[in-house]
Parts: structure tokens; C-alpha cells; sequence
């Protein structure tokens, strides 16, 4: 694709994103995705969904030991009034859940969507994962250590691009203080989601806050940095004055940059997969 056409396809992609905004959406709640209690998700539906309609599963934070999808709310309506179906899944938390519980809780909300929403020719549609906080840490590890999607018969390529917000890819903190209880030392060795990156990965959009006081600037740093020695796809945006909650506010909000960036995101790999 030349240069030219490619910028008219990403502009046309956003302007999409900007004029479907007012359009109707709807909600499935509470569907089962696994035998725990916890395994269940939303899903936010447009208005028109079409065999290349992309998928955008979406984890919540809360320092591994609360929170749940009912956080992602703002974000299903807003995406899936853009026309893209917005799924938001619950995970265990701690006390009652500690590494990897939650990452392989989460692998299992992604092999269920990759297995149940096909398109008509019952073919696997894009999916995009990303989430906030902890729940970026999370969506990290799927994306990127293969073992999880492995462990439950869905493939790596499964997955089509990561979305980063504030994640404290280094793994082993809970809200900024080593979690011991959480993060128990013998697993170690499989906290950091560097380790993991290599040629065959999807592309990230990693983003954070200067005023970030949870996450240290390192750990955007560092998995960009592995991104980028494997050649991957890297797209980084700090954002100035924002604070660690600053950035899940803006992802809400068409118009602000960190949602023009997951646009262009969205927009491009969409348009490199056509």
C-alpha cells in the first residue's frame, strides 16, 4: 500500500470512529466463560457488526485485589458506539487468587471470544487486548508469553494487537508496593513481560502518565525497548501532568490523545490486515 493511500485509510478509519459515535449499541452481561464464579464477561455489541468488525477485550485494574468489569463500562459504550465489540471479562483477585491465577483466567476470556465470536463464514475476527493497570500487566502476558493462550488451545496469533495503559509490566508490585502474597517469589522468573517478546509478536501501544506515582517510567521503557530489539511495532505516548488514573479517563473520551492514539492503533493494523 503506497504512502498516500495508506494516510487516507487511517484518516478515514478515525473519522469512522468520530461519526459512529452517536450510534446505538447493546450489552450482553454475565456470560459464562469458564466454571468459577469470577469467569464471566460483558460484551458491548454496535449497532451493525460485519464480517470484519475487530474485537477489543478490555481488563480492569485494581492492584490484583479488587475491582471489576463493571470499570470497563465507559469504555464498551464509547468503542462500541465507534462500531467495535468491546468485551470486558471479571478475573480472580487476591487474597483469593495469586500469580498466574489471574493471567490464566484472562487467557481463558480470550480463547472463549476467539472461539465464539467468528464471523459469518465462521472465520476468527481481529482481536485486540488491552487493559489498565493491572489489567495491563495481565493482557501483557497473554499477548506475549505464548504459554497462557497454549494452555487453553488458542493460538498466539490469535491476538492482533496490545493496548497498555499505566501497566506494571515488571511484574511482582500491587498499586506500587511489592505483594509478596500476590506475587509469590517462586514464580519470579515469569513476572517480567520483556522476557517474553520476540519477532513473532503483535504490535503494542504503550502509554503513560508523567505524574504516574504507582508505576515506574522503566516499565514502559523496558517492554518498548524489547519490542523494539525484536522488531516489532512499538508506539509510545507519555502523556504530561497525568496521573496514573489520568490515562483511563482519556481512553473514555473521543478526542483526548491517549483515544486518538488507540484510533490510529485500532485504525492501522485494521487497515494492514485488509
Amino acid at each position: 500500500m503506497k504512502l498516500n493511500q495508506y494516510i487516507c485509510a487511517i484518516f478515514m478509519a478515525i473519522s469512522g470512529y468520530a461519526h459512529a459515535e452517536n450510534t446505538p449499541y447493546s450489552v450482553e452481561k454475565d456470560i459464562r466463560f469458564g466454571n468459577l464464579p469470577q469467569h464471566v464477561l460483558d460484551i458491548y455489541w454496535p449497532e451493525a457488526v460485519k464480517s470484519g468488525t475487530a474485537v477489543l477485550i478490555f481488563f480492569y485494574g485494581g492492584g490484583f485485589s479488587h475491582g471489576d468489569k463493571s470499570q470497563i463500562r465507559r469504555i464498551g459504550e464509547s468503542f462500541s458506539k465507534a462500531g467495535i465489540i468491546v468485551v470486558a471479562p471479571n478475573y480472580r483477585l487476591h487474597p483469593e487468587a495469586s500469580f498466574p491465577d489471574f493471567v490464566k483466567d484472562a487467557a481463558l476470556a480470550v480463547s472463549y471470544v476467539w472461539q465464539n465470536l467468528r464471523d459469518e463464514a465462521t472465520l476468527p475476527r481481529p482481536i485486540y487486548i488491552g487493559g489498565w493497570s493491572a489489567g495491563a500487566y495481565i493482557a501483557a502476558l497473554i499477548s506475549y508469553d505464548g504459554r497462557y493462550l497454549e494452555e487453553v488451545d488458542t493460538p498466539a496469533n490469535a491476538i492482533a494487537g496490545f493496548i497498555g495503559l499505566a501497566g506494571p509490566y515488571e511484574g511482582g508490585l500491587c498499586a506500587g508496593e511489592t505483594c509478596p502474597h500476590t506475587f509469590p517469589e517462586s514464580t519470579a522468573p515469569d513476572w517480567p513481560v520483556a522476557r517474553f517478546v520476540d519477532t513473532t509478536e503483535p504490535p503494542m501501544l504503550l502509554v503513560r502518565g508523567t505524574h504516574d506515582l504507582f508505576v515506574e517510567k522503566s516499565n514502559l521503557e523496558d517492554l518498548a525497548a524489547s519490542g523494539n530489539s525484536a522488531g516489532i511495532a512499538v508506539t509510545t505516548l507519555v502523556i504530561e501532568d497525568a496521573f496514573h488514573d489520568d490515562v483511563l479517563s482519556e481512553i473514555e473520551q473521543p478526542g483526548t490523545s491517549v483515544r486518538e492514539a488507540v484510533d490510529v492503533f485500532l485504525g492501522s493494523a485494521l487497515v494492514g490486515e485488509e
